[in-house]
């Protein structure tokens, strides 16, 4: 522990000497204090939030992100390429105390930058809230600092349906059964998910959420938020919508009609005390469109409401965004234990950029690799060796990205969900433990076997 903490400390003051922390700084500090008074919001919640929490937030992450990466890649590529680091090695100091010192090190400089550059955003919000108008101050209070659960419709097990639906069709069609039955199979469940997701013109929809113990929720604001597709890309029209809340037989059963757009999510408030005894909200949905509404099963309609305060909440925000940077350290030493400076960062840029791309690795998977399109036919060629091998090296990125990507804290913070503890012990064990742990690992078993006496032919 003391190498460790004698090498953590050499690290950070080497970083202090980096003339990039005083650019860093300035920039910090722009982006707490100048960024809201060259953008100035519209006077709403929404716009307070997207100004002084969203915009801010990512500003900071970005940039605390792209210096511990340069950080990361100068301290080590810089003592292996300017023979600092021998003068270490000859001493009893094993190569995996050297990495896993240089990474406190610069975490321990992480913590400090982005605890002053969070709490000024926390209390700079708390401060220019108080200049918004009332009404916006209630919104605000109601919708953004808060910590809100989302209450959802549990998932439906559709076996037993596709097993009736597959019975019926291989009885009125015996042909059928020399189909592949997999692949009849897949047909099957994907049109009874359809079916549960499309509503039709003139027809109802029901969704059961459980909120919670009558008790616990009573009186709190409750929320319904909506996400609908239509089947016409890029719709920009308005939909007339009416919502049945409450317990179907209930007399506090209401009516709520109003207008709603596809593709972005909408949220409104509902009355309180709408749920049964059991702690069920009931929404009834008609649509008495022209067109079939779609609402997706994992986020179509869902219930927001109460569950903590919003201070908790940021500070659960700030650890995962930490996290992202612990990750990002590892990514940067990882790439400087066997390549130059200038190199090992455009190494890290690129994995960056890759992970956010996410939507090419996308398309990889779905055409069945990287030859695309057969011109003649019109079809998706039949996938060579190298496609093959293009889309199990797209599914394991894909996965592999996903473990950081799932962990949104701004998107969380900015719309008021709550960001739990568990979900904070997760992100820790997924983007710090194994993503960071996986290139740590790499790291340092290239560090341990590089020859340091040849590092000026690297």
């Amino acid at each position: 522990m003391q190498v460790l903490l004698a090498i953590a400390v050499l690290t950070l003051k080497a970083a202090i000497r980096f003339r990039l922390l005083i650019v860093l700084g300035i920039l910090l500090l722009l982006t707490v204090v100048g960024l809201p008074l060259i953008i100035k919001d519209d006077g709403t919640a929404q716009g307070f939030t997207q100004i002084l929490l969203t915009y801010t937030l990512s500003f900071i992450t970005a940039l605390l992100g792209l210096a511990t990466m340069w950080i990361a890649c100068g301290t080590l590529a810089r003592d292996i390429e300017d023979y600092q680091i021998q003068m270490i090695t000859v001493k009893p100091v094993a190569r995996w105390q050297i990495w896993l010192g240089k990474w406190i090190g610069i975490m321990v400089l992480n913590a400090i930058l982005l605890s002053l550059a969070a709490t000024s955003v926390f209390f700079m919000m708390q401060k220019r809230a108080k200049d918004l108008p009332e009404s916006q101050q209630r919104i605000l209070q109601d919708e953004i600092f808060v910590a809100r659960a989302s209450a959802k419709e549990p998932p439906q097990d559709i076996e037993p349906i596709v097993n009736d639906m597959m019975a019926a069709r291989l009885e009125e069609n015996p042909e059928l059964a020399d189909r592949d039955p997999q692949d009849l199979r897949e047909q099957l469940r994907e049109q009874v998910i359809a079916m549960q997701q499309v509503v039709q013109p003139g027809y109802r929809r029901r969704w059961q959420m459980y909120v919670g113990p009558p008790d616990e929720v009573k009186d709190l604001p409750l929320y319904l938020r909506i996400k609908f597709f239509t089947a016409s890309a890029y719709d920009t029209s308005t939909y007339i919508a009416f919502w049945d809340i409450g317990p179907p037989e209930g007399a506090q059963r209401i009516r709520i009609e109003n207008s709603i757009s596809p593709e972005a999510p909408i949220q409104f408030e509902i009355p309180p005390n709408q749920i049964d005894a059991d702690g069920i909200l009931t929404v009834d949905f008609e649509n008495w469109n022209q067109k079939a509404l779609l609402f997706p099963l994992e986020d179509g309609v869902e219930v927001l409401y109460r569950k903590g305060s919003f201070g908790p909440n940021f500070v659960r925000g700030v650890i995962i965004i930490y996290c992202w940077l612990g990750f990002l350290c590892a990514l940067g030493l990882m790439a400087a234990s066997f390549l130059s400076f200038p190199i090992a960062a455009f190494l890290t840029l690129a994995l960056l950029f890759i992970g956010f791309s996410n939507g090419t690795l996308d398309q990889i998977i779905y055409e069945g690799g990287i030859t695309g399109v057969d011109n003649n036919t019109g079809q998706i060629a039949a996938p060579a060796l190298i496609d093959k091998l293009a889309v199990l090296s797209a599914q394991g990125l894909l996965s592999t990205i996903n473990l950081v990507r799932d962990f949104s804290p701004i998107d969380y913070l900015s719309t008021g969900r709550i960001i739990t503890w568990s979900q904070v012990a997760l992100g820790v064990f997924q983007i710090v433990i194994v993503m960071g742990g996986i290139f740590g690992l790499i790291g340092v078993i290239i560090l341990s076997r590089r020859e340091l006496a040849t590092a000026k032919s690297f």
